[in-house]
């Protein structure tokens, strides 16, 4: 009997990354069943859940470093940097708002409802965007904040930073 080999890089990274979108969907259901009982405090900290796991899933995909909130926020304007796509790190913005709500407990149920949306949206954009081709800037072309981001997100995870395989399973998580 041989023994399989062992995963390369890429392997491991669509693993991870198929992981983050799988949380990602769940939160995102929740999100809308939360919503759905009128819980908008929950509802917003699902949908920004959500969101963050598609960008770390698509930051996985590219190898870079995911695991703060500032990290997650690069990776969306890198990503409006290459696509040329303002309304990413707009939609994202919005999204951030819902987290913001979990605190401040500030939107209405409407608004709340107008987001989860734009978490929809942008979450199925950042799937796209991960089964197409990157479309890197050239490193010739960035300018200092640009080759400052790229610095951050190639730079390895901080020790303690939690890996997606010790996350809970899918089947672990409530309802």
């Amino acid at each position: 009997m041989t023994t399989p080999a062992p995963e390369t890089q890429q392997q491991q990274r669509r693993r991870k990354s198929a992981r983050y979108a799988a949380l990602g969907r769940r939160a995102l259901q929740h999100a809308q069943e939360q919503l759905d009982q009128g819980d908008t405090v929950q509802a917003s900290e699902k949908a920004y859940g959500a969101v963050s796991c598609a960008v770390k899933s698509y930051g996985e995909l590219r190898g870079w470093n995911h695991y703060n909130h500032h990290r997650v926020g690069l990776i969306l304007d890198q990503l409006r940097d290459e696509e040329q796509a303002p309304e990413l790190t707009e939609a994202f913005d919005a999204v951030v708002s819902l987290h913001n709500n979990f605190f401040e407990h500030s939107l209405d149920i409407t608004r709340v409802q107008d987001r989860v949306n734009t978490a929809k949206t942008l979450m199925e954009r950042l799937e796209t965007l991960g089964r197409a081709a990157p479309n890197p800037l050239p490193p010739e072309s960035l300018n200092r904040e640009q080759r400052r981001r790229m610095r951050l997100l190639l730079q390895p995870p901080a020790e303690g930073a939690i890996p997606v395989e010790d996350l809970p399973d899918l089947e672990e998580l409530p309802g």
